[in-house]
């Protein structure tokens, strides 16, 4: 594949007078991001309905999550919602940031399952895995799928070393494109580390203006490009997975920039796919579709009045976009045990020495009384366990065990097993 330098050496001319000199290689990361389908399934034996049933009844009473096997052994274990979803869904369970709703429906006009992968489990331990297992679960509740159909899909590249701000990306004037929402996003970090939200009046002093996306389309297809590693800033449990998925020992070691497409049912259907093996075959060509014919990044404004955006001369960057290859250029992330027992236990155990650091605070301690701070936070961290290990749920279960097995369901991903550490 041809680097930026040599793709953009026929519009030197063009580019002069930039603000900033793309200097990023073609390093990337590809994959679907979010994935949500439906399977038309015809039961053997409804009798797990009963089980759903019983494990709702329990999570409603407590209006929260409570964990639910399907197996005499107790594996298959889920996490059972108090509420299902619309559409007729009347159960919720959910695996990670993998969510199954099910319908007791008896008619074949809608699907009775709904699935929506996220986009962790998307990563690692992968969409194609975790589909596998969701197939073999069904299974195992004795139900024959007979289609199913794709509702939404979420296909994106990371850009790896790439700074968003080399990109003319507010620049509206650049962009051809059929969406009719635009939006621009900036994030304005201030000496006190406090960020504002571009709505939110005058720049301050000394404040700081970063480009960190834009935003084009509405409903039924959107692009998104954005700062990858500023929105996981904010969310601490995709850092570590997204750090072995760009092949890095940290998610901010230097700039990720991502192309994000929404397509759902409507569009996906006009592009032809309608179940998840059109998805597998046709994912390239949806994204040729987006990056070639909805939309396109030009090296200077378009004239639009004379209607010459044919004559638009692409951004190389835009060509790198249009050149992906979304069954090839896929970066596989590691395993989850590796990401999650390094990394993720380091993010949580600073957490809890920042909390007990507040605890010696609260308690008086001052910088040099170590022992007492460590002391203070080990004794409230063993004693709260302690009396959730004595105390009973309201339907009369062992509060610890009850967290251990929800909280288990949360952290590992569909089908994994984690060997002990």
């Amino acid at each position: 594949m041809a680097t930026l330098k040599a793709i953009g050496s026929g519009v030197k001319g063009i580019l002069t007078g930039t603000p900033k000199r793309i200097t990023w290689g073609p390093e990337l990361a590809t994959g679907l991001d979010r994935l949500k389908f439906g399977l038309y399934v015809k039961w053997e034996d409804r009798s797990f309905f009963e089980i759903l049933q019983a494990a709702k009844d329990e999570a409603r009473e407590i209006n929260d999550s409570v964990p639910v096997s399907f197996s005499d052994n107790g594996d298959m274990v889920f996490n059972c919602h108090p509420a299902g979803r619309k559409g007729g869904y009347t159960y919720g369970i959910s695996r990670a940031d993998v969510n199954i709703f099910f319908s007791r429906r008896l008619d074949d006009t809608t699907p009775n399952i709904w699935i929506d992968i996220g986009s962790s489990s998307c990563w690692s331990p992968g969409y194609k895995f975790i589909i596998s297992e969701i197939l073999s679960f069904v299974a195992h509740l004795k139900g024959h799928i007979l289609r199913d159909t794709v509702s939404e899909a979420h296909l994106c590249t990371d850009f790896i070393g790439l700074d968003i701000e080399e990109l003319p990306l507010d620049r509206y004037d650049h962009w051809i494109t059929r969406a009719n929402h635009y939006q621009s996003y900036q994030t304005r970090s201030q000496i006190s580390g406090i960020s504002l939200a571009q709505s939110e009046g005058t720049l301050p002093p000394g404040a700081m203006v970063r480009e960190s996306g834009i935003e084009f389309g509405r409903g039924d297809i959107m692009l998104r490009i954005y700062d990858k590693t500023l929105e996981l800033q904010k969310n601490p449990a995709k850092q570590s997975l997204f750090a072995s998925v760009w092949n890095r020992s940290k998610f901010d070691e230097g700039h990720v920039t991502r192309v994000e497409f929404q397509l759902r049912r409507p569009v996906l259907r006009q592009l032809g796919i309608n179940t998840l093996k059109d998805l597998e075959k046709k994912k390239t060509g949806a994204w040729k579709y987006c990056t070639h014919e909805w939309v396109r990044l030009s090296v200077a404004p378009v004239d639009r009045k004379n209607r010459h955006q044919d004559r638009a001369i692409m951004h190389p960057w835009w060509e790198m976009v249009q050149s992906v290859d979304l069954c090839t250029n896929n970066r596989q992330a590691v395993t989850r045990k590796k990401v999650l027992t390094s990394k993720s236990i380091d993010v949580l155990a600073d957490m809890m020495a920042g909390c007990a650091l507040s605890i010696g605070t609260i308690l008086n301690r001052k910088e040099h009384e170590l022992e007492l701070v460590i002391a203070f936070g080990q004794g409230c961290l063993e004693n709260r366990i302690r009396r959730m290990f004595k105390e009973t749920t309201n339907s009369g279960k062992n509060l610890f065990e009850h967290k251990m097995r929800k909280r288990w369901s949360e952290i590992w991903p569909l089908g994994y097993v984690p060997e002990p550490v």
